[in-house]
């Protein structure tokens, strides 16, 4: 029995000095933006998720993964949100629909700025990107706000008669701000 009680206090003694934050989606947001006939147009997702664990004295160690529902994709317009749904774009009828980003590295800039790196999933496609950051603390409530560049058809998002950049731009710019609870 003492032996069991000493593994377990010794087990404790080696967790992170944080826990795993929760999301609070009441208080975060995923957008997006992007130029149609070079018009800048936003969009935003409504329903995506996080298991965080991330510590700003300790960037590090951060273990982060997000999902998000491509079907919850809104454009501002029931068109363009079946659209945006259908074969040509995010094809949640028929694909994945979710897309998923893991942080495999997180470094600290300075001045309260962090550099995330990491495995974008969409569509079955994955690249590595970089995503800069701010982190700002206020009691048990963390906020990273940020922002990433994709390039569309690198993920045949819009492709097939989608793919004229004319039309379509192929830069999207990927906006979020996550509130997270915990510590």
């Amino acid at each position: 029995m003492k032996t069991l009680i000493t593994l377990a206090v010794a087990s404790l003694l080696t967790l992170p000095a944080y826990a795993a934050q929760t999301l609070n989606t009441g208080k975060s947001s995923l957008t997006f933006n992007f130029k149609q006939m070079g018009v800048p147009t936003d969009g935003r997702f409504k329903a995506f998720g996080a298991n965080v664990a991330f510590d700003a004295a300790k960037p590090e160690a951060t273990k982060a993964e997000f999902t998000v529902d491509l079907a919850s994709v809104d454009v501002g317009s029931s068109d363009g949100n079946n659209a945006a749904k259908g074969k040509a774009f995010f094809n949640t009828i028929a694909g994945p629909a979710k897309a998923t980003f893991v942080a495999k590295s997180v470094k600290a800039l300075g001045g309260g700025k962090f550099e995330a790196r990491g495995p974008l999933t969409i569509k079955g496609i994955t690249k590595d990107i970089v995503s800069q950051f701010t982190a700002k603390t206020a009691g048990d409530e963390t906020t990273l706000e940020g922002s990433f560049p994709v390039l569309r058809l690198q993920y045949k998002v819009g492709d097939g008669d989608w793919d004229d950049t004319e039309a379509l731009a192929d830069a999207v710019t990927v906006k979020y701000k996550f509130v997270l609870n915990g510590k």
